[in-house]
């Protein structure tokens, strides 16, 4: 705070000259002093020292108040007066400690930061923008897999269709159908003939329950009697695919099937492994020579209830058409129960793959 100090005028060198008149002044120039003069002088002197003492002290005095008065304006503006507040100790601490508050009268034993009291009418929870995915109009997904087959001395290589909302219903198990390819093709035969989009339309029409496709290769095409791939398939693949995949692992939710050479494997593993599939289907079959010797002592063996239930189909341009009827006589002569089909086609993929609906119906009609 600024402080204005009242001006004050000097004259000449020692002090502050009293206040007189001109006259006097020059009059007091022109007299000579004589002794009375003398002591009206010194009176006078001494008059004019006594007024100079009071006035000086006054003007001290003066300054003293301005100051104090100045300090305290000074103190008032900068910080408020502490309140009184009890003295220290006259013992200093040796190691003195800055403390907090004291608290109050009632400590709470666990201080918890609460959140405001909710109003009577909370507020309507902002909605989450999900998209919901209707996973049976997605589509399956088809992958590749491959093991090591003790029985083949090689990896075995297979492709699997896995079906909608497989990834997403992870409670869920699924059976299985293997589909075995036909001679000088691979494990890719099925899916370029349309299964997987077969499925994925027989899905979403709620025309089949969805299922897991397992399509095996067979890289050499042995002859059925040095051939290990029937072992390979049953006593390798399933137990992998059971592991790897969330399948009913029971005879009942397993079927197995094939087109032409597959078609043979299919038949001849129903009835060496009856205990294994509970469906057989054989499409444009052609029978091994070897099984077509085998087969009246096959169904004279094996009960019917035993055996998986059959089905089959040709064309009646297919040059194994032949084949394919002798099997179904025999099938009637034992009165086995078995569905077949005579269709228009030769033994090609666009007859297989015509089909495709058919198949899938028969395989999945119990699940």
């Amino acid at each position: 705070m600024l402080v204005h100090l009242p001006i004050l005028l000097t004259v000449g060198v020692g002090g502050l000259e009293p206040p007189t008149s001109a006259s006097q002044t020059r009059r007091a120039g022109r007299l000579r002093y004589t002794p009375a003069d003398k002591s009206i002088i010194r009176s006078m002197d001494k008059r004019q020292d006594t007024i100079s003492i009071l006035f000086t002290a006054a003007f001290w005095l003066t300054m003293s108040l301005m100051f104090i008065l100045v300090g305290s304006a000074c103190q008032t503006d900068l910080e408020p007066l502490p309140a009184a507040q009890n003295p220290p100790s006259t013992t200093p601490s040796a190691n003195p400690v800055i403390t907090s508050p004291s608290p109050t009268s009632t400590p709470i034993a666990n201080p918890e930061i609460t959140s405001p009291s909710p109003t009577s009418t909370p507020a309507a929870p902002v909605p989450t923008e999900t998209a919901a995915v209707d996973c049976l109009q997605t589509g399956g997904i088809v992958q590749s897999g491959s093991f090591f087959s003790y029985q083949l001395g090689e990896d075995l290589h297979y492709r699997v269709y896995l079906p909608p909302c497989y990834h997403s219903d992870l409670d869920k198990r699924y059976p299985v159908t293997y589909l075995l390819h036909g001679l000088t093709f691979n494990e890719d035969q099925w899916l370029r003939l349309g299964v997987a989009e077969e499925m994925d339309a027989l899905i979403a029409q709620g025309s089949v329950s969805p299922f897991i496709i397992i399509m095996p290769g067979e890289a050499r095409f042995h002859p059925l009697q040095t051939s290990a791939f029937v072992n390979a398939l049953v006593f390798e693949l399933i137990p992998w695919v059971d592991q790897q995949y969330r399948t009913q692992p029971e005879k009942s939710f397993r079927a197995i099937g094939g087109l032409s050479r597959g078609a043979a494997w299919a038949i001849h593993i129903g009835f060496e492994h009856p205990q294994v599939f509970s469906s057989a289907g054989a499409h444009s079959l052609p029978l091994f020579s070897y099984d077509g010797n085998r087969l009246n002592s096959w169904l004279t063996r094996t009960p019917a209830d035993e055996l998986p239930a059959f089905f089959f189909d040709i064309g009646r341009g297919d040059p194994e058409r032949h084949s394919a009827q002798e099997f179904a006589d025999q099938l009637n002569a034992h009165h086995i129960p078995h569905t077949w089909y005579l269709f228009n086609g030769g033994h090609t993929e666009a007859y297989w793959s015509a089909h495709l609906a058919i198949y899938l119906r028969w395989y999945a009609r119990d699940w």
